[in-house]
């Protein structure tokens, strides 16, 4: 994760002393597709990663509850679309915060700045999200 700070500190759009990360891992894949850096060209591909932040009420449970998930589609109304339909078991089903992954860090600014570019590969074989969860104040 320390790799990226610089990357992270030049892109943070707040307070640079409140720069903090909770979770952190290596997206290689997603919804059906390798995220793959490649030599830099241009992407014909339409598709998109998408970040989704889920919100929503379990009769059972004191609460809101929350769920993140990725995923790949042409555009937000789209991403937006399938994300809801993953809860609709919950009250109230509702999207706190929808972006692409580039637009909230850009992760292709980024990447091209060295020459590479993201590419959305699809691949039926699932590879396990590695995550840590853990508090890192960067700023």
């Amino acid at each position: 994760a320390s790799d990226c700070y610089d990357d992270l500190r030049s892109q943070w759009w707040g307070n640079p002393k409140s720069l903090h990360v909770d979770c952190w891992g290596e997206i290689r894949h997603f919804d059906g597709y390798d995220i793959q850096i490649v030599p830099r060209r241009n992407n014909l591909d339409n598709n998109k990663l998408f970040f989704i932040n889920l919100g929503g009420y379990d009769r059972a449970e004191f609460g809101e509850l929350h769920r993140n998930v990725l995923l790949v589609c042409p555009d937000a109304k789209t991403a937006k679309a399938r994300a809801l339909a993953e809860i609709q078991h919950w009250s109230q089903p509702h999207k706190d915060k929808a972006f692409e992954v580039e637009k909230a860090v850009n992760v292709s600014k980024t990447v091209e700045a060295r020459g590479y570019s993201i590419e959305l590969v699809p691949s039926p074989a699932a590879i396990p999200f590695d995550f840590v969860c853990k508090y890192l104040k960067i700023g």
